[in-house]
């Protein structure tokens, strides 16, 4: 672990400097400089605060070392193309386990776990005045992100947050577009040496353990992660019982759809304008994700399975079952009466995120050509760009 922490440090001196630079080379207006030096001293110290809650899980927590992970299910694809909602339908399976946002973002170890449900207790004694604070903060400040990602303290996340004291979490981009390891760990399974695949792999099999440890070692590990859908390989690899499950729909809904919801992130962090070379890379991306995993699930039949997002919509239920089935999974009474109480209520579900290729520089035949082979693999029918 030390070696790890010294490793990240350097990661971000490398973003602060980055950060300071970038002004200068203009590719980052004031505003947004200054406001990300504002935010950057609280985001550093709780990176120090997950790494100190670490070092005390090795003394007080070791136990979790011991924890299996049995059959865990991992929920990929490109973005925007239906794997929060397939997360949060399986979350309802009372035999599975997931990460809430407040363990991605405060609760990462054993111990900051163990306090953070202690002071959750604390606040429902004396009447939840720090619940509904939160929850009303939630309502005022991300109720616009409702269309494009629902965020919720309490709600199923994606863990590639705790990727972030190592500094190699892929949401690092959005303000530091330049930092040259998050695009190699995007395309994990093809760009990374071997040894930085094995260390990645090893944190995060340890936080897994580490939830498992508090919430059940018991259960089903659920995961979401549209970025780890370069890293296919290598979690198949790491738990050999392991089954993805991921969902793909028609670049051209998908690459729209990612830039518009990454627009006033970046808008914040000082690129008013969407730079070409970044987009071009973003969808560069795109392409690798799609192409990667169909070749994943061509190799691995038994242990992959794929849903079409338009199946998700109209008739999520049977589509889930058939995965689940597929890839050699039971699911209890339980899950399959939230299951269809679910597929209800995903038929009549509407986005009201709007977006065009256009505004983003971009056409029809430009996606044509550029997913040509995810065209071939995938036999999209009409796209549904709303």
């Amino acid at each position: 672990m030390p070696l790890l922490f010294l490793k990240s440090l350097g990661r971000f001196v490398a973003l602060t400097w980055q950060l300071l630079l970038s002004p200068l080379r203009g590719r980052r207006a004031i505003g947004g400089t200054f406001i990300l030096l504002l935010a950057l001293p609280f985001f550093l110290l709780l990176q120090l605060l997950h790494w100190l809650t670490f070092a005390i899980d090795e003394i007080l927590f070791r136990g979790y070392r011991k924890v299996e992970i049995r059959e865990p299910i991992f929920v990929l694809g490109p973005p925007r193309s239906g794997t929060t909602h397939l997360h949060h339908v399986l979350s309802a399976d009372d035999e599975s386990t997931t990460f809430r946002t407040w363990e991605c973002l405060f609760g990462l170890s054993v111990t900051s776990r163990k306090i953070m449900l202690g002071l959750g207790a604390l606040d429902r004694i004396v009447g939840r005045p720090f619940g509904r604070l939160g929850s009303w903060i939630g309502r005022s400040w991300l109720s616009p992100m409702d269309e494009i990602h629902p965020i919720s303290l309490d709600d199923p996340e994606e863990d590639f947050l705790c990727l972030m004291p190592l500094a190699t979490c892929f949401l690092l981009i959005v303000p530091f577009p330049r930092a040259a390891w998050l695009w190699r760990i995007a395309r994990f399974d093809t760009d990374l040496d071997a040894r930085d695949k094995r260390e990645l792999m090893a944190w995060y099999r340890a936080c897994i353990q580490k939830h498992l440890y508090v919430f059940g070692p018991d259960k089903r590990f659920l995961s979401k992660n549209a970025s780890f859908s370069g890293m296919a390989d290598a979690l198949l690899e790491e738990f050999p019982d392991a089954r993805i499950l991921f969902t793909t729909r028609d670049p051209l809904a998908t690459v729209p759809s990612q830039l518009s919801s990454l627009q006033p992130a970046l808008k914040l962090c000082g690129f008013p304008r969407f730079d070409n070379s970044l987009r071009n890379e973003l969808v560069d991306l795109l392409a690798y994700y799609y192409e990667h995993l169909g070749a994943v699930a061509e190799s691995h039949p038994e242990r992959v399975a794929m849903l079409y997002n338009d199946d998700l919509r109209n008739k999520l239920a049977d589509t889930v079952l058939n995965a689940l089935a597929t890839v050699g999974l039971n699911t209890s009474e339980q899950f399959r009466k939230s299951l269809q109480q679910a597929s209800a209520a995903s038929q009549q579900h509407r986005s009201s995120h709007q977006y065009t290729l256009e505004e983003f520089g971009l056409n029809r035949q430009l996606i044509a050509t550029r997913f040509e082979r995810v065209y071939e693999q995938y036999q999209f029918g009409r796209a549904d760009t709303k």
